[in-house]
């Protein structure tokens, strides 16, 4: 006699709910929604809820993000109204932020990893619990990790360093750094831990008799946020363009309605244009999903 695959229809009504609120809202496209549906319910469809309660956690603080001061942020860089979200987020754009992580949790969902023990912690509940949950760990830290320092570091009082010259550049040039937004990457990898740690507090009373796991999984989120914002930077110094408009003293975004080719454009730094910038967060999400799996498999 089979065993039927549970359907997890809740997971499935809070997938809808966030699809149709960014397509909405406008800040997902129609392929962008479906691609967000698909991804929210498979990191929910599970037996444990930390795959998706960490990747709603991480989503709802980035957006919130984005909202600081953006008549300030406006200023800074030439693109959209940033009061008036646009649905310039497709599937490749979500897929992007999220692919690591949706592996993970259908791992972990129809794996041997999911056969839950109520006298078992979570993490030490199988061999492949641990390095599922780092991945996913590593995947949501430097995600918003890159986010924050991207939205809250630009705010920062003093001008950005460009990695490759250590020089002060323009707000907003990829592959550039500054202590604002140092610390916030590095306290985006910490929330992340968090999240988890009050999550499996939650739903895995065995786990509350621990104490060690709660101090590792919010000091990696740290380090692993920290290390993919940097990478993150890296890989735009060197592997995306930056264009600058004297005129209106702001950086020019993918989504900026003047040319590269105007005379008052110049560009700033090294990079050449191979990566966009889900390239880059592809890229550094692998990278550091990778790393969490390595870790969570000590």
């Amino acid at each position: 006699m089979s065993t039927l695959i549970p359907l997890y229809p809740s997971a499935a009504l809070i997938a809808t709910g966030l699809g149709l609120h960014g397509y909405r809202k406008g800040s997902l496209s129609l392929d962008g929604a479906i691609s967000a549906w698909i991804v929210g319910y498979g990191h929910l469809a599970n037996p444990v809820k930390v795959f998706g309660v960490t990747m709603i956690g991480m989503y709802l603080i980035g957006s919130r993000a984005t909202k600081v001061k953006v008549d300030v942020k406006a200023k800074l860089e030439d693109g959209p109204d940033p009061t008036k979200p646009s649905g310039n987020r497709n599937w490749i754009q979500v897929l992007s932020n999220s692919l690591p992580g949706l592996i993970a949790a259908l791992m972990y969902r129809f794996g041997p990893a999911s056969q839950l023990d109520n006298n078992s912690t979570i993490l030490a509940l199988h061999p492949l619990s641990r390095p599922l949950i780092y991945t996913s760990l590593g995947l949501n830290a430097t995600i918003l990790a890159d986010t924050l320092a991207s939205e809250l570091g630009i705010l920062s009082s003093s001008l950005p360093i460009y990695l490759p010259t250590l020089r002060t550049v323009p707000k907003g040039t990829n592959g550039a750094v500054s202590l604002l937004g140092t610390i916030v990457s590095i306290l985006g990898g910490g929330l992340i831990g968090s999240i988890m740690v009050l999550d499996l507090l939650i739903e895995n009373p065995p786990s509350r008799g621990e104490s060690s796991w709660i101090i590792e999984l919010i000091g990696v989120g740290a380090i692993l946020g920290l290390a993919g914002s940097l990478l993150d930077s890296m890989l735009g110094a060197f592997l995306q363009p930056t264009y600058f408009s004297t005129s209106s003293n702001q950086i020019l975004t993918d989504q900026s309605k003047k040319s590269h080719k105007d005379e008052d454009v110049k560009r700033i730094g090294y990079g050449i244009d191979l990566l966009s910038n889900s390239g880059v967060n592809l890229i550094c999400g692998l990278v550091f999903s990778g790393v969490g799996w390595w870790y969570g498999s000590l």
